[in-house]
Formats: structure tokens, sequence, C-alpha cells
């Protein structure tokens, strides 16, 4: 299987594969999902172009056939649903013009990353997860709240 990275320029010490207890098929299906929820928001908000052909083989091909995927699929199925509702929410609530509703779906853009901590928890146990999503959080949730409001709040 095709190895996957999601980021154009990762930081350069931030070791990922260390979030999953060295499992790389765990990250690469992280990698995958983080790619496949950017490529959703560019296609949602139209502001960059996507590789269709790119997003199409990601959900078609490489994430089901990921060996960790298959692993937790049930329970990965299930962190989806949220993580869509919450999506499609967070978009609802960028148009209303309510400055805490927008607060909140700078949250809610980011559920998806909770696949991220589930798998970071089954590969480590959760207090060494813990321990790891406390350094990890800002590199999975790389926009700061006060850009996001910037970016969203109408003059």
């Amino acid at each position: 299987m095709a190895r996957f990275c999601a980021m154009s320029n990762p930081p350069e010490s931030v070791d990922r594969l260390a979030w999953f207890a060295g499992d790389q098929d765990a990250l690469d299906l992280y990698q995958r999902l983080a790619y496949v929820a950017h490529a959703w928001d560019d296609l949602i908000d139209q502001d960059k172009a996507v590789n269709v052909n790119k997003l199409m083989a990601n959900l078609l091909l490489y994430l089901p056939q990921n060996p960790c995927y298959r692993r937790f699929e049930v329970e990965i199925r299930t962190l989806m649903i949220p993580s869509i509702v919450s999506y499609q929410a967070a978009n609802l609530m960028e148009k209303s013009g309510d400055a805490h509703k927008l607060e909140v779906a700078h949250y809610l853009r980011y559920a998806v990353m909770q696949v991220g901590v589930f798998l970071m928890g089954v590969t480590n146990g959760i207090d060494r997860a813990a321990e790891l999503l406390a350094d990890a959080a800002t590199v999975m949730v790389p926009e700061r709240l006060d850009d996001f409001l910037k970016e969203h709040t109408k003059c």
C-alpha cells in the first residue's frame, strides 16, 4: 500500500509515528483522514483547488484497505458520525454572525481529530496517549482561534 503524507510543510521536530506507538498503518490512516478532511473543507469553502482524483482514491481505495482501518472500522465509522455532524454544524454556525457560535464552530471543525485521538489511545494506552496528545493537539489543530475569528468576522 502506498504511504501518505498529508502535510506539505510538517514541523521537522514532530514525530507523528510516535503518536501511534510506531504503528505505520495507524499513522497512514490518520494522515489520509486529515487529507480528506482538508479537501472536504477546501471544496466547501471553495478557497483552494482539490485534486478530486486523489480524494477519491483515498476514500475508495487507500482508506478501506488500510489494516488499521479494517481492525477498527466499526469504531472509526462511529466516530465519523459526530465528526461529520460537527463539521456541517460548524459551517452553518460560521454564517450566523453570532460571536459565540463562531468560537464554537472553530472547535467543531476539528472534531475529526477524535479519530486520531482514538488511534493514539488504542496504540499507546490511555495514559501515554494523554501525554502525547498534550503536545500533538497543537499540530493536529494548527489554526489558532484568533486567526479563525479574524478570517470569519465580518467587518
